[in-house]
């Protein structure tokens, strides 16, 4: 099994790499918070062998051999305004979606030894200040709605809330435009077993309902 370390450059080194290609390709980088995960080659060979197993990719599509010079980094980048994440309009919409995870990230990137072998850049808003202030509700109303929420499911699993964020959600209003409002994030555990995703607006205290 893979140690999950890899030598050929840092963490920050991945990092500032893919900040250089972004600025070499002239996209004018918003508020982004980056974070860098190293893959080693025998990670990647037995995440391969997942793969084929699953029937994903067949047996003759596998690399030949898996050596220290496939030794890379997965960087991501979650965009900011004024120091709060941004939760894109997919996230609020759909549930499949919703998860905070860095598959949701906006910019993706794969860093070896050879450079950047990928990057993939998705929703990345412009957002412009309105400078209307907003009361966010206590935190414990919010958290009063969620527990409500499950206190009315007519079953006998026990829910808990395993993480709570604070996000600016990007979504369109009445009009079909592009607005933007603070919502509280909630991941809430089934019996220790799945997952899923409760948004409450900050201001409102209302429920944001996901399809």
């Amino acid at each position: 099994s893979g140690s999950g370390k890899v030598s050929f450059a840092t963490a920050q080194d991945a990092i500032d790499a893919v900040k250089q290609e972004l600025a070499d390709t002239g996209f004018s980088e918003p508020d982004l918070q980056f974070e860098a995960y190293p893959l080693n080659h025998q990670d990647l060979a037995e995440l391969e062998e997942q793969v084929v197993q699953l029937g994903h990719i067949t047996a003759d599509r596998r690399k030949a051999s898996w050596t220290e010079e496939d030794d890379a980094y997965l960087v991501y980048a979650y965009q900011l305004h004024n120091g709060i994440p941004i939760l894109h309009q997919w996230m609020s919409i759909y549930r499949v979606m919703a998860q905070d995870t860095p598959d949701n990230a906006p910019v993706t990137a794969v860093y070896s030894g050879r450079g950047i072998e990928k990057l993939l850049i998705s929703t990345v808003y412009q957002i412009e200040d309105t400078q209307k202030t907003l009361a966010l509700k206590d935190f414990d109303e919010i958290a009063g709605v969620v527990e409500e929420k499950h206190e009315n499911i007519l079953n006998d699993a026990s829910y808990t809330v395993t993480r709570a964020k604070l996000f600016q959600m990007v979504h369109l209003n009445e009009k079909q435009e592009y607005a933007v409002d603070p919502v509280w994030y909630f991941e809430v555990m089934e019996d220790g077993k799945s997952s899923s995703v409760t948004l409450v607006n900050a201001v409102t205290g209302k429920e944001k309902y996901l399809q």
